[in-house]
């Protein structure tokens, strides 16, 4: 007669416990990663990028603040620039007076005068974009003259022709105005650009000495 463990539900634990680990293994393997709107599947933890060519620039804050005075300087540009056409523009179609038209342009050139000691007298002009900024008022200084001309050409007794011929005049000075500008962007983001001193005379670009060839002649008969 055989006989019956006493303890027989000690063997069914361990059973219960191994079905378990198996259950969740498949379980935990069988789920999809999740997925982007875009259907791509998404890395729960994406690597860190280790990309050598990736980096950070750091802009000091005197530069940074200047880069935003200069968006103002540009957007002004930009609007007297826009007055010019529109003036030229009322006046073509014969929307404004004569009189209106030389007032319009009176009181341009008090804006551009009113402007130009703005750029010149602004403040917190980083030392390294002093040089820049030079440049940049004398680009300025040049556009209230070609309001000048604009008056000039309203007031002759031609077609428009000089009047016309001013306008493209004063727009190439305010590209010039414009140019000035992102010159100074640049040599804000890019400062050690252009720093190479050009060669001394005499010396070729990437030595720091000349050497002297002496030809001798022969001169025996």
């Amino acid at each position: 007669m055989l006989s019956h463990d006493p303890k027989h539900g000690r063997w069914i634990l361990p059973l219960i416990i191994v079905a378990m680990v198996i259950l969740t293994y498949t379980f935990v393997n069988g789920i999809e990663p999740a997925e982007s709107p875009t259907g791509e599947p998404v890395d729960p933890e994406p690597p860190f990028p280790t990309t050598p060519t990736s980096s950070t620039t750091t802009i000091a804050p005197n530069i940074a603040a200047f880069l935003v005075t200069l968006d103002i300087f540009d957007n002004q540009l930009s609007s007297f620039a826009d007055q010019v056409v529109n003036i030229n523009a009322r006046w073509d179609s014969r929307e404004e007076t004569f009189a209106g038209t030389r007032q319009a342009f009176e009181d341009l050139k008090v804006q551009l005068d009113q402007w130009e000691n703005d750029v010149a007298q602004v403040d917190g002009v980083p030392p390294e974009l002093a040089e820049g900024h030079v440049d940049l008022v004398i680009e300025v200084s040049d556009l209230a003259p070609k309001v000048d001309d604009l008056i000039l050409g309203l007031e002759a007794p031609d077609d428009g022709t000089l009047r016309r011929a001013a306008a493209a005049e004063f727009a190439v000075q305010a590209q010039e105005v414009a140019d000035a500008i992102a010159a100074i962007r640049d040599r804000a983001m890019n400062p050690d650009a252009g720093t190479d001193e050009p060669p001394a005379e005499g010396e070729t670009p990437g030595e720091g000495t000349t050497t002297e060839t002496t030809t001798e002649t022969d001169v025996s008969a």
